[in-house]
């Protein structure tokens, strides 16, 4: 289940596990491994943005009347430049929301009847994101040499993408023509529901934990 939070609105705490993530997109994407794992039991909420996580844990969440369900809460953030800073961004927001924090990704603290995780793709360490996992997922695929080709014509072309964005830039240009030619241009989270990313590779197996454990 998906549940949009806006700036304004937050309506319930629905289960006792609550995933959050930053955009529509993630949370296709997650809600996608969630139901192939079989985990019905959890509520996703996406934020819009990172800037919106820590507003929302420390004055939605933290705040609602049905906070007290609550037994297990998973956060997703990218890592963008630094995933160290994205750490010790999200720390310092469990920590003023009064929520446990783990000290590291893919860990999990416990405080009362609370369980925190926290994920940060690419890998906890690196620099990227989702995108960066899906695209380390089909490196060996004959498709991931043509779309390094074709950005990479590009950029000699003059294109200019910001480092931060060629990831994106390279997934979508993989998805444009679609998994062996069907459903081409679909954005993340639907090649996700569409079944294009193999779950089973082993670039997806600490993200698969994360969701299997929270």
């Amino acid at each position: 289940m998906i549940t949009r939070r806006s700036a304004f609105h937050f309506d319930d705490v629905e289960h006792e596990t609550l995933l959050l993530v930053e955009g529509i997109e993630d949370a296709r994407f997650f809600n996608a491994i969630l139901r192939q794992l079989g985990r019905t039991n959890v509520q996703t909420v996406y934020v819009g943005s990172k800037h919106s996580i820590r507003p929302f844990l420390i004055s939605t969440l933290a705040n609602s009347e049905s906070f007290s369900r609550l037994r297990r809460l998973g956060i997703v953030r990218d890592a963008d430049n630094d995933a160290a800073s994205t750490l010790q961004s999200l720390r310092g927001a469990l920590t003023d929301a009064r929520f446990p924090a783990p000290q590291r990704p893919w860990e999990t603290a416990h405080e009362g009847n609370l369980r925190v995780s926290l994920a940060i793709p690419p890998d906890g360490s690196s620099q990227g994101n989702l995108e960066d996992l899906c695209l380390r997922s089909i490196r060996n695929s004959p498709e991931s040499a043509c779309v390094d080709q074709y950005v990479g014509c590009r950029v000699s072309a003059g294109t200019q993408i910001a480092g931060n964005r060629v990831a994106k830039a390279k997934v979508y240009t993989y998805l444009a023509v679609g998994k062996d030619g069907a459903n081409p241009g679909l954005r993340l989270g639907e090649a996700a529901e569409a079944g294009v990313w193999d779950w089973g590779a082993p670039e997806f197996r600490d993200i698969i934990d994360f969701l299997q454990n929270l």
